[in-house]
C-alpha cells in the first residue's frame, strides 16, 4: 500500500507559489533546479503578477490552476501562509511545504500563525512538511524543492532540522561515493512528524541507511517507536543537537536530576537500536559504512597497520567505543607470521612494520588471510595507503593502484567489512579513487574510521538482539499528554510531593520491600521509638518540601538511647526549619521517621521512573546514595519493559562487578533487584498521576535488597488533551 507522503516526496506536479524572477529568491532558483535537474513532472509557477517565468506561464493563484498539482511549495512570508494554504486545500492540493520562518519559534504572534497552520492541516487533510523547512530533494526524480545543484543520487536518506548542517550533508555525500536518496527539511514539525517520515522511508527502496538531524521531537516517543521497528531493516544514525542544554534538570529527586531529556535521548536511542553520533562530521561517515559496507561478522576487529603508533591509537580507540579487538586463530597467526617480516606484529594489532614502504600488495594477502578467520569481523585498516607513490617513489602508483583494487575484491568476496584510515585520504590518488569505488570509506581521521568501524559492530548487535525483541510498545504513549515540563515542587509545572509515607504505600503496594519504621510526632514519641528497637536508629524529617534531608542535616544516624533520640529529634526538626527558611518556604515538617540502623550494605542503588515530556515514561537504576547525581552511573529504558531488560541494565553499570563478587566479596542475588525496578516500572505505568518516583537508596545485600528511602511526585489535575 501506497504510504500517504508518497504523494509529497515523489510529486508528478509542483506548483512554486511566490515564484520570481528574482534568481536570488527561491521562487525563482526552485523553478530553474526543476527544470534543469531532470524533472519530468509538471512545474507550475504562481504568482499574483501573472506573465511568464523561465519560459512557464504564471498562473496568478493556486485556485486558478488548470490542473491540480500533487504539492505546493510555499515561498511567501510567514503571514501569508494560512490563506495560501485555505487556498491549497480548496484546489485539492494533497501536500504543502512551509519555507517561511517566523512561526512558533517567533514568539506570540508566530506562535498564533502556528496554531493557524496547525488547525488548518487537521480540518482538511492538507499535508504540511515544516514550516521553517529548507524544502526537500528526491535526486532520483529530479525533485529538486532546495535549489541546490549538482546532487549526487544515492542510498542515503537524510532527515534534518538544520539546512545548514543538511547542506554540508548533501554537498559532501554528493562529492564522495554514496550521495543522498531522499532530504527532507524537517522543520518545526507543525504537521508531519519525524516519525511519519521515518514510516515512508521504510518502504523507500532507495533509501537503504538514514542519517537524522534533530534539535527536539514534537512527539519523541513515537519517534523510538518508528525507530525501534524501522532500525531492524534499515540502520539510522542520529546527530542530536543540544545536547548542553539540560532543560529536564530538577532539584526535586535525583531520578528528575539525572534523567533529563539528553539522558534520556542516549539511553532510548540505543534501547531501540539506533546510532548516536555527537559530531556533525560522523553522521555521513558512519551512514557511508552502513550503506556501502557488509554487515559486520561474527568476532571483533582486526587493526592491520603499517605503523605502531596508528596501531595503538586505534586500540585506545576501539577500547573507549566498546569495540573487541580479534583474537585470531592459531592458523592465521601462523600464516601471517610467514608471509611478513620478521619485525612484524602478527597478534592484534597487526603491524607489517613498513613492509608496505616497497610492496604495497602485502595489504592484500593479510586481508585475504583475515578472510578466513571467523573470529574477524572487520578491519580498520590505518597508515599510509593511498599515498605511498607520493611518499617513496613514482614506481609505486600501479602496484598500489592493484593492492587496492585487490583489496576490495577480496573484501567484497568474503563479506569482510573494512574501513580505511590514511593521511593521503584527500590527495586524490588513484589507489584512493580505486578503495572508494569498491564501497571502502577511505577517512583522514584515524578517530572516525574507528567510530565506523563500532557503528558496523554495533549494527550486529542491533540486528541479533532486535531478532528475538518486539519494537517498542507504544502502550505508554497516552502518557506523554499529560508529561510535564520539569520544575520544583508546587511549580506552574502543576506537580506536588506526596508525603514520603504515601510514596512508600504507593511503591508497597507493587511489593517494593521497605525497611521497618515508626512515625514520631514528638520528641517523646521518638524517645520510645529508638529505646523499643533492638539497636541503634536511624532518623530522618518527615516533609515533602525537603526533597534530599542530607543537605538540610535533617537526618541523624547510630542513635542509641531515648535521651540521644530526643536531642537528635530536636536537632534534624531545627535544621529542617531553617533550611526551609534560608529557601523562603515553609518547611511542613510532619515529624520524625525512626528506623533500625541496617548493616552497611554492598552496593547502594537508585531506581525511579519519570514521565518525560518527549519521550513519555522512563526508569531508571543506578549507582545510588548521597553521590548519585556525582557519579552518574546510570542506566534507563523506556517504559514498558520485561526483566530480561531490567537485568540488562545492571550489566551496564560500571558498578555492576561489584555484584559479581568484586575481589573475593559475596555475589550479590541480582533477582530482588530486578523486581525492585519491575515494581517501580509498574507504579509509574499503572498510575499516570504519578509525574516521578524514585528510591534511593535501595540497600543490596548477597540474599535480598531493601528500599530504605522513597520519594513520588504527582499531578495536580488529571490528563490533559490537546
Amino acid at each position: 500500500m501506497t504510504h500517504p507522503l508518497a504523494a509529497i516526496f515523489e510529486a508528478r506536479s509542483v506548483a512554486v507559489v511566490g515564484a520570481s524572477a528574482d534568481p536570488r529568491k527561491r521562487g525563482h532558483q526552485v523553478v530553474r533546479a526543476l527544470l534543469d535537474g531532470g524533472f519530468e513532472g509538471e512545474v507550475l509557477p504562481v504568482h499574483p503578477d501573472g506573465g511568464s517565468l523561465l519560459g512557464l506561464p504564471v498562473t496568478p493563484s493556486v485556485t486558478d490552476l488548470a490542473q491540480r498539482p500533487d504539492v505546493a511549495l510555499i515561498c511567501t512570508g510567514a503571514a501569508t501562509v494560512p490563506g495560501v494554504l485555505e487556498r491549497c486545500a480548496a484546489r485539492g492540493i494533497r501536500g504543502a511545504v512551509i519555507l517561511a520562518v517566523g512561526f512558533d519559534e517567533s514568539g506570540p504572534e508566530g506562535e498564533a500563525l502556528a496554531r493557524d497552520v496547525a488547525a488548518i492541516a487537521r480540518r482538511t487533510g492538507l499535508r504540511v512538511v515544516g514550516p521553517n523547512t529548507s524544502g526537500f530533494l528526491n535526486p532520483g526524480l529530479g525533485l529538486n524543492l532546495v535549489g541546490v545543484r549538482e546532487i549526487s543520487t544515492g542510498r542515503m536518506a537524510l532527515l534534518s532540522q538544520s539546512g545548514n548542517v543538511a547542506l554540508d550533508i548533501v554537498t559532501k555525500a554528493s562529492a564522495g561515493s554514496v550521495g543522498i536518496s531522499l532530504y527532507v527539511g524537517v522543520g518545526n514539525e507543525l504537521d508531519v512528524r519525524f516519525h511519519e517520515y521515518l514510516a515512508y522511508l521504510e518502504d523507500h527502496r532507495a533509501s537503504e541507511v538514514i542519517l537524522v538531524y534533530a534539535e527536539g521531537f514534537r512527539d519523541g516517543r513515537a519517534f523510538m517507536h518508528a525507530v525501534s521497528r524501522i532500525g531492524r531493516t534499515k540502520p539510522i544514525v542520529v546527530l542530536k543537537g543540544g545536547r548542553s542544554m539540560n532543560g529536564a534538570t530538577a532539584a526535586r529527586s535525583h531520578t528528575g536530576a539525572i534523567a533529563g531529556s539528553y539522558e534520556v535521548f542516549c539511553s532510548l536511542i540505543e534501547q531501540v537500536g539506533a546510532h548516536e553520533v555527537t559530531r556533525s562530521d560522523e553522521l555521513l561517515r558512519v551512514g557511508e559504512m552502513l550503506a556501502d559496507q557488509p554487515p559486520f561478522r561474527t568476532g571483533g576487529v582486526v587493526i592491520l597497520a603499517d605503523g605502531g603508533g596508528h596501531a595503538t591509537l586505534a586500540a585506545d580507540a576501539l577500547e573507549s567505543l566498546g569495540v573487541p579487538l580479534a583474537v585470531l586463530s592459531p592458523t592465521t597467526t601462523k600464516r601471517l607470521a610467514e608471509l611478513l617480516h620478521r619485525a612484524a606484529a602478527v597478534s592484534n594489532p597487526i603491524d607489517v612494520a613498513g613492509a608496505a614502504d616497497r610492496e604495497p600488495d602485502v595489504f592484500v594477502q593479510v586481508i585475504r588471510e583475515l578472510g578466513r578467520d571467523p573470529q574477524c569481523g572487520g578491519v580498520v585498516l590505518t597508515g599510509l595507503l593511498g599515498g605511498y607513490a607520493l611518499r617513496f617513489a613514482d614506481e609505486l602508483t600501479v602496484e598500489e593502484t592493484t593492492a587496492a583494487t585487490e583489496i576490495g575484491r577480496w573484501a567484497r568476496e568474503s563479506s569482510l567489512p573494512v574501513v580505511v584510515h590514511t593521511i593521503y585520504a584527500e590527495a586524490g590518488t588513484r589507489a584512493v579513487a580505486e578503495l572508494r569505488a569498491a564501497g571502502i570509506p577511505v577517512i583522514d581521521s584515524l578517530e572516525l574510521a574507528c567510530r565506523c568501524a563500532a557503528a558496523a559492530h554495533t549494527q550486529r548487535h542491533f540486528v541479533e538482539r532486535n531478532a528475538t525483541r518486539p519494537p517498542l510498545a507504544d502502550e505508554a504513549a497516552e502518557h506523554i499528554g499529560v508529561c510535564p515540563a520539569n520544575g520544583l515542587p508546587g511549580d506552574a509545572d502543576g506537580v506536588t510531593p506526596l508525603t514520603e509515607l504515601e510514596a512508600r504505600r504507593l511503591l508497597a503496594a507493587q511489593n517494593v520491600p521497605f525497611a521497618p519504621y515508626v512515625v514520631a510526632r514528638t520528641e517523646d514519641e521518638c524517645a520510645r521509638a529508638v529505646a523499643e528497637l533492638d539497636g541503634p536508629a536511624a532518623l530522618k524529617v518527615l516533609s515533602t518540601w525537603i526533597p534530599h534531608k542530607t543537605d538540610a542535616g535533617a537526618v541523624a544516624l547510630d542513635v542509641g538511647t531515648g535521651q540521644d533520640a530526643s536531642e537528635a529529634f530536636r536537632r534534624i526538626v531545627s535544621a529542617g526549619h531553617r533550611f526551609a527558611a534560608e529557601r523562603g518556604f515553609e518547611p511542613r515538617i510532619e515529624g520524625v521517621l525512626v528506623s533500625p540502623m541496617l548493616p552497611h550494605p554492598a552496593v547502594e542503588l537508585i531506581v525511579g521512573a519519570r514521565c518525560d515530556e518527549s519521550y513519555g515514561p522512563v526508569v531508571l537504576a543506578g549507582a545510588g546514595g548521597t553521590s548519585v547525581e556525582s557519579l552518574r552511573d546510570v542506566s534507563i529504558r523506556a517504559l514498558p519493559i520485561d526483566g530480561s531488560t531490567a537485568a540488562g541494565m545492571l550489566d551496564e553499570l560500571k558498578i555492576a562487578s561489584l555484584l559479581d563478587g568484586f575481589r573475593g566479596a559475596a555475589t550479590i542475588d541480582r533477582r530482588p533487584i530486578v523486581d525492585i525496578i519491575l515494581a517501580v516500572a509498574r507504579c509509574a505505568l499503572e498510575n499516570p498521576e504519578v509525574a516521578e518516583v524514585e528510591i534511593n537508596p535501595v540497600l543490596v545485600y548477597p540474599e535480598h535488597s531493601v528500599a530504605v528511602d522513597a520519594r513520588a511526585f504527582v499531578r495536580d489535575t488529571g490528563p490533559v488533551t490537546e
